[in-house]
C-alpha cells in the first residue's frame, strides 16, 4: 500500500510539472507577442518644386500607442531618384516625438521619413513625398534665350518663331515664369538698378542715348549678351561693344 501511494504522487507531481512547464511557455509567448507596440511616422507637407540646389527642411512626428510621442528615437531621411531608397541624413525625435532633418535638393526625388522600430516600437514609413528640382529662374531665362538662337529679328514681334528685341526678353522671362512689360522702355522702369559690377546671367542690360532707351539684351555671363539686334540679323550671342548701360533684374 506504502508503494502504491508513493507511485500515485510521484506521478501527480510529474503531472503537475509538465502542466506548469507548458503554462509558462504560454505566458512567454503571449508577453513577446504584445511587446510589439504599433507606431505611426508622419511627415508635414514640403514644397512640391523648388530650385536646384536649395535647401527643404524635412519634418514629422513619430507616435506610437495611443498616439503618444516617442523622444528620443532615431529617424530616418530617405530619398528615392528612382533606383531604390537610399538614406539622406537621421536625427532624433525631441519630447515631443518631432524631427527635422534639413536636405539640399540636388534633383528631383521622391522622400520620405523611416523609423526602424526598436525591442518595443514597430518600424514604419511616413507617407512618400515628390519634391521637384527645377533650374534656378535666372539660369532658366537665359537658356530660353539661348533656345531662340537662329530666330529672325522681325519688328514688334515677341515669338516663338521671330524676335524683336523687348520681345526676346519678355519670352524668355516668361518661359521662367516672369511677367516683363512689353517695350524696353518699359521693361527699364519697372525694374530696379542693379549696379555693373554685380550684374549676373539673367539680368537686362539696357542700352540708352540720351535717356531713351534704344536696345535690351539679356547678359549672358562672360561679358556677353543674347539679342535680337536689328533687321536683317538673328538672335544670337554676342560680345559686349559698350560700358555705356544699366542693369535691370526681374528673378
Amino acid at each position: 500500500m506504502l508503494t502504491s501511494s508513493r507511485r500515485r504522487v510521484r506521478q501527480f507531481g510529474a503531472t503537475a510539472l509538465v502542466s506548469a512547464a507548458s503554462t509558462a511557455a504560454l505566458i512567454g509567448f503571449n508577453g513577446t507577442a504584445s511587446a510589439a507596440t504599433p507606431t505611426e511616422q508622419r511627415i508635414d507637407d514640403v514644397p512640391s518644386q523648388v530650385e536646384q540646389d536649395s535647401t527643404v527642411t524635412f519634418s514629422g512626428k513619430l507616435r506610437g500607442m495611443r498616439d503618444q510621442p516617442l523622444a528620443g528615437e532615431t529617424v530616418e531621411l530617405q530619398r528615392n531618384t528612382g533606383s531604390g531608397w537610399s538614406v539622406a541624413d537621421n536625427e532624433k525625435t525631441d519630447s515631443e516625438g518631432k524631427v527635422e532633418i534639413p536636405a539640399e535638393i540636388t534633383e528631383t526625388a521622391d522622400w520620405r521619413l523611416s523609423y526602424d522600430g526598436d525591442p518595443i516600437h514597430d518600424p514604419d514609413n511616413s507617407e512618400t513625398e515628390r519634391v521637384e528640382s527645377i533650374e534656378p529662374v535666372d539660369e532658366q531665362i537665359v537658356a530660353a534665350a539661348a533656345a531662340q538662337e537662329g530666330d529672325p529679328y522681325s519688328y514688334g514681334s515677341a515669338g516663338p518663331d521671330s524676335f524683336d528685341c523687348s520681345g526676346l526678353t519678355q519670352y524668355a522671362h516668361e518661359q521662367a515664369g516672369v511677367e516683363l512689360p512689353r517695350t524696353s522702355s518699359e521693361q527699364r522702369d519697372a525694374l530696379d538698378e542693379v549696379p555693373q559690377s554685380e550684374k549676373k546671367p539673367g539680368d537686362l542690360l539696357f542700352f540708352a542715348d540720351g535717356g531713351s532707351v534704344y536696345h535690351v539684351g539679356i547678359y549672358a555671363g562672360d561679358n556677353e549678351i543674347w539679342h535680337a539686334p536689328q533687321d536683317g540679323e538673328t538672335v544670337h550671342r554676342k560680345e559686349l561693344w559698350t560700358d555705356d548701360y544699366t542693369v535691370g533684374r526681374a528673378w
